[in-house]
């Protein structure tokens, strides 16, 4: 090996046998048993070889004085103090690793070299990128699939059992609500629900209910707010509180009409936004209740969509004439004049629950124009961009949460929403967990063959 003060240089030689039938044999064979040879035996040696190079070459200058980056202090020398083993799981393979101690005479201090050099935790037994790929694999199907399909891949074979551990042990699935990611400009701010097939007791199923916001910034980046399994609008809110939550003045709240919503998030939001799709449509379930039909509910659907439809300038708001904006405002204030005579025709024909559905959706049925004339900022009329955030965490948490506990799926829908609402900050994290900065580089140099029948 060539050791340099600055970095570590080594070469590494191996045989590799090989022995065939004289009657021929598939190329196919030997890709496989090549492949099945290096995944199960081959990369686990080879990764302990490395360590092991590198663990000598740490002790030899540790020893001789000749490496600062590991020091404790400046007062005494370093010692050989024992070693200790650890068996260490990668997407490689598995191996035990003896990693030797050193103390130090000035402040008494004792650790391992290589554990320290290669940032190992104290009592960690598997790599960060085999955590991912289980973490990954777990947040797409149920754990049993999960294990196999990695084992099938050529990676460590793990238990379910052992996945589920590591899953509900992670913490990867923390979400950061700071004001380094919600920023200081205004957001939209989106809950949403979705219901899944819970834990039963004493034999029953259980209808398990999951509640979900995200947050949009002005770019239109999505980022999550929390997950929340078996736990109201109300307590969610109160959990806000007690952390002091607060959001950006101009912040406004979309959501649709789910009783306690609304009033939950009240105070976290300038304006709220009834979504316009949600009013719409449940207003005919609405009239329903109170015997109405498709053909009386139709008609006034349709004059419902057609009102609502105010549209905004797509320029500069600070390049709309005052006439302009007048006038928006103007046409705002006579919808809600007319969805109050909708409100009293409700009530005369003995459609109390559409009235009352109408009152309640009409305290935030346009404040994506309050907001607008306050502040200058397009915001949409519906919660579509949540809407299919749930489509998507639906699909996953009902395909793979059966039976699962509300902790269960609370910590698998993070993960999913880390990762779909925003993958790049979901990989910017893994490579700084990792520590990928390009401090490794690994080369395959001249290969020769020897026949032991032919000669070289």
């Amino acid at each position: 090996s060539n050791i340099k003060e600055t970095q570590m240089q080594g070469k590494i030689s191996m045989d590799l046998s090989f022995c065939q039938s004289e009657t021929g044999f598939s190329l196919d064979e030997l890709v496989t048993k090549l492949a099945d040879v290096y995944e199960r035996k081959a990369f686990a040696e080879l990764l302990k070889m490395i360590l092991q190079m590198v663990q000598e070459i740490l002790i030899h200058r540790l020893l001789h004085g000749r490496l600062d980056t590991l020091k404790c202090c400046d007062r005494g020398h370093f010692r050989l103090n024992g070693s200790f083993e650890r068996r260490i799981r990668t997407s490689l393979g598995e191996f035990k690793m003896p990693f030797w101690r050193v103390s130090c005479s000035g402040c008494g201090a004792t650790f391992s070299p290589l554990q320290r050099f290669i940032h190992l935790g104290r009592y960690q037994t598997k790599t960060n990128e085999l955590e991912k790929l289980v973490v990954e694999a777990a947040s797409e199907t149920n754990y049993r699939r999960a294990v196999q399909e990695l084992a099938r891949d050529g990676k460590l074979p793990i238990s379910f059992h052992t996945a589920h551990g590591w899953v509900l042990r992670t913490n990867c699935d923390e979400i950061d609500i700071s004001k380094r990611v919600i920023g200081s400009a205004p957001i939209q701010i989106m809950p949403d629900g979705t219901k899944f097939k819970g834990e039963g007791s004493k034999g029953e199923a259980r209808k398990g209910d999951l509640k979900v916001v995200i947050g949009i910034n002005t770019r239109g980046e999505i980022f999550p707010l929390g997950t929340w399994a078996g736990t109201s609008w109300d307590a969610i809110s109160k959990q806000w509180r007690e952390q002091k939550m607060k959001f950006p003045d101009g912040s406004i709240l979309i959501c649709d009409g789910e009783p306690g919503l609304s009033e939950a998030f009240a105070e976290y939001a300038s304006e709220q936004q009834r979504c316009h799709w949600h009013i719409e449509r449940d207003l005919y379930h609405a009239m329903y209740q109170d015997g109405g039909r498709k053909m009386d509910s139709q008609p006034i659907q349709e004059a419902l969509a057609g009102a609502l439809a105010i549209e905004l300038p797509q320029e500069d708001f600070k390049y709309v004439s005052e006439e302009e904006k007048d006038y928006i405002e103007e046409r705002m204030e006579k919808t809600e004049a007319v969805i109050d005579q909708l409100i009293g025709y409700f009530q005369g024909r003995g459609y109390e629950a559409a009235a009352t559905y109408l009152r309640r959706a009409k305290i935030g049925m346009f404040g994506y124009i309050r907001r607008w004339l306050k502040w200058g900022l397009i915001s949409p009329r519906a919660s579509s961009m949540v809407e299919r955030v749930m489509r998507e965490l639906g699909r996953r948490i009902k395909k793979i949460a059966y039976g699962w506990s509300d902790k269960g799926v609370t910590k698998v829908a993070r993960i999913i929403l880390k990762r779909f609402a925003n993958a790049g900050a979901w990989e910017d994290y893994w490579q700084k967990r990792m520590t990928i900065i390009g401090n490794v580089f690994i080369g395959v140099g001249s290969y020769r063959c020897v026949s032991q029948n032919l000669g070289q």
